[in-house]
């Protein structure tokens, strides 16, 4: 391969390989992996996974941490604008040279393993992730789950320096089982021997389990509202401001501020912060300033991410029953009527969506996802579905996204605001056609 473009082609070639829905596990990648050395070995780590808020811990941590370290390394997915987005280092995006150079890489040593032994996607791009990190040789490097957790490509992650649990709620439910104890037991997965774990959910089902894994593994368990807390919330329209309390640490913050919108995000920093605790309590130098500034300065797109003040336009990359109430708690704060721009794929619960969503809507464009054709849901399907919350008078289909959003956008009054919604996949798209294509807003 001589361009990035046909690197990209390569990895996402590999969704043809059918086995893939039916080996969800570990075997490919773990028997892969050892081929290559384990790189994963090499790089101290920090691993997160949850249903709602765990991208955006992430980025809490991957900004306290990016200034106090060398190089910190941060692997998420999915992308917004663009494939490199997923690997990182100090926030800085893989260069297509690089990744150019391990998809060649990778291209040629999977000629020589049988066909269906060579890794999906997800597993490819997780082990680009892991060899860029021990190349680039990162002082750390905090790794997001794809799906679940137990049986994750991400998941062969050894010995990391503390796991953390966000939020749980109902997601993948054919994946990961219909209950939140199900769903728990798989997010726990990521739990290892000894190793201590952050956790911020709140429903108690899930909670039990967690516990009785992380008892099981004598993994020490901090959980929010319990072993830390976050007091004197401040939520406003641009920012939030808190105090955080570690009772475990004894290690207290006053005042930390916010721009991530939302008050859930709160909840999300304030799980970053206690990791990042446990991270000095292990030995890494983490300056006090650096949890002050990583957390103001934290910067992730497409969640309650406003693209315009006039209009008012937001991209929020809501795609669950649980983001979608907080994402609907969140446009409370602006005092104004709501304009959804929608769509949704197919792997998603539309109904809860749709319901927690059309409670405060004054209309909706029905869309379809751009580049995701056999997954998306056919825009007409949601809009029957939408009538069940809503009448028909406020919704309108648009399959074309790029004329829905010019006509949603032109159609809104001074007192409403337009929100993109539904799917990552979309909110990317919007952004492209706002020409903002930058990963780091100091860069806008």
């Amino acid at each position: 391969m001589d361009n990035y473009s046909d690197a990209i082609d390569f990895v996402y070639s590999l969704g043809e390989n059918i086995s893939i829905s039916s080996t969800f596990g570990l075997e490919k990648i773990t028997n892969f992996l050892a081929t290559i050395g384990n790189p994963e070995d090499s790089v101290r780590s920090v691993h997160i996974t949850g249903t709602k808020g765990k991208g955006s811990t992430a980025i809490f941590l991957n900004s306290i941490l990016k200034n106090a370290l060398k190089s910190a390394g941060l692997y998420i997915s999915p992308s917004i604008s663009n494939v490199s987005e997923r690997i990182s280092i100090n926030g800085c995006l893989i260069s297509p040279v690089d990744f150019l150079h391990y998809a060649n890489k990778l291209k040629s040593l999977y000629k020589n393993i049988p066909h269906d032994s060579i890794p999906s996607i997800f597993e490819t791009f997780t082990i680009i992730a892991f060899m860029y990190f021990r190349d680039k040789g990162v002082d750390i490097s905090i790794v997001e789950v794809g799906l679940g957790g137990r049986l994750d490509a991400t998941n062969v992650i050894k010995n990391p320096l503390v796991s953390v649990i966000t939020e749980i709620s109902f997601d993948h439910q054919k994946i990961l089982g219909n209950t939140l104890s199900k769903i728990a037991f798989e997010k726990a997965g990521i739990i290892k021997k000894g190793s201590p774990v952050v956790v911020g959910v709140e429903d108690e089902e899930a909670l039990e389990k967690i516990h009785e894994v992380a008892k099981t593994l004598n993994s020490r368990l901090l959980v929010l509202g319990k072993d830390f807390e976050v007091k004197n919330v401040k939520v406003y329209k641009d920012f939030s401001i808190f105090d955080f309390i570690s009772q475990a640490s004894l290690k207290t913050f006053k005042e930390i501020k916010v721009k991530i919108i939302g008050p859930h995000q709160i909840r999300n920093a304030a799980v970053a912060i206690q990791a990042s605790i446990i991270l000095k309590e292990a030995g890494i130098k983490i300056p006090r300033n650096n949890i002050y500034d990583g957390v103001s300065k934290a910067f992730w797109p497409g969640r309650f991410e406003i693209i315009s003040y006039d209009p008012l336009v937001i991209l929020d990359g809501a795609h669950n029953d649980a983001s979608a109430a907080a994402l609907g708690s969140t446009l409370k704060l602006f005092n104004r009527k709501n304009v959804f721009l929608f769509s949704m794929l197919g792997d998603k619960n539309l109904d809860k969506v749709l319901s927690s969503l059309s409670e405060n809507a004054e209309r909706f464009y029905v869309t379809e996802v751009p580049f995701s054709f056999s997954r998306r849901l056919n825009a007409y399907y949601v809009a029957d579905e939408l009538k069940k919350y809503i009448s028909y008078g406020k919704i309108e289909v648009v399959k074309d996204p790029r004329k829905a959003f010019y006509l949603a956008k032109e159609s809104l009054s001074k007192n409403e605001l337009l929100c993109i919604t539904g799917s990552l996949y979309l909110v990317g798209f919007v952004r492209e056609l706002n020409k903002i294509f930058t990963f780091s807003q100091d860069m806008l």
